[in-house]
């Protein structure tokens, strides 16, 4: 009996080494590694407020009800905003919109929906879409503008100004009519 014992311990041990390595070698890999992409963080403000100043002097403010700033980048979208541009000489110009965004790296600002701009000297603009070009320190409305300042009101696709609205240049189907109190005087603009 010392033999069978012998040999059915040895089966057995066979056994479960044949088992252990069949049970290794057919287990099933895990799955591939997710890479996991994280949106990028982001920070909601309420009636929060951007500004920039140049060597102390405030170049201009805004105001958003809603604000929501991508943390890596700084660039900020805005909901419900009014927004000033102020120039050396104390005239202002203020602006409404529905949304706009705050690009940080180039400090430009795009904003439109319900665009209304009026100027401290009684100027007002009216268009689809208004762009503030940071580098340039120029305004650029676009899509159905309307400029109405003294007598004269203008009609024309797109308007800049560069400097705080004191002047500006229209482009694209432009239209003044001066002299508003006498009858309608009209002239094209090129």
């Amino acid at each position: 009996m010392k033999i069978r014992g012998k040999m059915l311990a040895a089966i057995i041990g066979g056994l479960l080494v044949g088992v252990i390595v069949w049970a290794v070698a057919t287990t099933p890999d895990g799955p591939p590694p997710v890479n996991k992409v994280a949106p990028p963080p982001t920070m909601t403000y309420e009636g929060n407020e951007l500004s920039e100043e140049v060597n102390g002097v405030r170049v201009w403010d805004l105001t958003a009800a809603r604000m929501t700033v991508d943390a890596n980048t700084q660039d900020a979208d805005l909901e419900k905003l009014i927004g000033h541009f102020y120039q050396a000489d104390g005239r202002s110009v203020e602006f409404r919109a529905e949304h706009g965004v705050y690009h940080y790296d180039t400090k430009d600002i795009n904003i439109e929906g319900d665009i209304i701009v009026e100027t401290s000297e009684g100027a007002k603009l009216t268009s689809g879409r208004l762009d503030w070009i940071g580098a340039e320190e120029k305004l650029v409305a676009e899509g159905d503008v309307r400029i109405i300042r003294d007598d004269i009101r203008a009609t024309g696709d797109r308007a800049e100004s560069g400097d705080g609205f004191k002047k500006f240049w229209l482009k694209g189907h432009a239209r003044i009519t001066k002299n508003m109190s006498e009858p309608e005087s009209e002239s094209e603009v090129e």
